[in-house]
């Protein structure tokens, strides 16, 4: 399943990004049980942030989804590298977006569509997830988009497991 995802997103022209890492004091994943909770990514290139402002003031429409966009890239990124690749992944279960936007934009679902609609692209029915999206002020490092993510996993298939403890 893994290269299915790869080749997904090269048919889509696009690459996994190596992942960012986390700004703070905190884990860029964590997982408990069968949930792994990825921390906020945003559209940042090389530690750059992609497209730094507000949608409606400085940034327009189609800068947030391509940003949102770039966002999903790096949360994919982050479940690759921390399960080192797909086959695990059982289901994205929630997106949780962070629009940062002047006061009278109200497209915030047009441009979190734009993350959804590239995780199932290369997710296929793996990527459906519910959503919470809201507006804010700003965003650390002046990021437009910041999405979080919770998914189910499953444990490694048990021929795996045992040839990987040798």
């Amino acid at each position: 399943m893994t290269d299915d995802v790869v080749a997904r997103l090269a048919g889509l022209g696009l690459t996994l990004p190596e992942p960012p890492q986390p700004l703070g004091a905190y884990q860029a994943v964590a997982r408990t049980g069968s949930l792994l909770f990825v921390s906020m990514q945003g559209p940042a290139i090389a530690g750059k942030p992609l497209l730094p402002g507000r949608i409606g003031a400085e940034l327009t429409m189609d800068d947030g989804r391509e940003a949102a966009r770039r966002a999903a890239l790096n949360t994919l990124a982050q479940l690759h590298r921390y399960l080192g690749g797909f086959d695990t992944l059982a289901q994205l279960v929630r997106l949780d977006g962070y629009v940062a936007c002047s006061d009278d934009f109200t497209g915030h679902a047009q441009v979190l569509d734009a993350a959804s609609e590239l995780l199932v692209a290369v997710l296929g029915d793996r990527g459906a997830h519910v959503r919470t999206v809201c507006g804010v002020r700003n965003l650390p490092g002046g990021l437009p988009v910041g999405l979080a993510l919770t998914c189910a996993v499953q444990d490694a298939p048990a021929a795996a497991a045992s040839g990987a403890s040798g």
